[in-house]
């Protein structure tokens, strides 16, 4: 029996397993510096050169990251759609978990 990847269903939870690990690293790199500045402190050493210019960048990164997420699900979403509407031009062979 082989599982239909497109369905409304299979695409929550495909983008579920897909953000669950990305949205913690897109938190902790939004802050990272802050939080080195924080671990610079406890245990005494110096913390300088970092400030918000370095932040900025790491900031960057991970708006980069995250919209090229968001654009790999719009793009999902898209191929979600067509699928349903058109469900004759579903690749043989492609609806199987590998």
């Amino acid at each position: 029996m082989t599982k239909n990847r497109y369905t409304w269903k299979a695409f929550w939870i495909r983008n579920l397993k897909t953000y669950g690990p990305v949205i913690p690293a897109t938190i902790v790199l939004w802050d990272i510096v802050e939080y080195g500045r924080i671990v610079h402190e406890y245990f005494g050493w110096a913390f300088e050169g970092y400030g918000p210019p370095q932040q900025r960048w790491y900031r960057i990164l991970a708006s980069g990251f995250f919209l090229a997420l968001l654009f790999a699900t719009f793009i999902d979403a898209i191929s979600t759609w067509h699928y349903l509407k058109n469900p004759d031009e579903i690749p043989k062979g492609d609806d199987e978990d590998n």
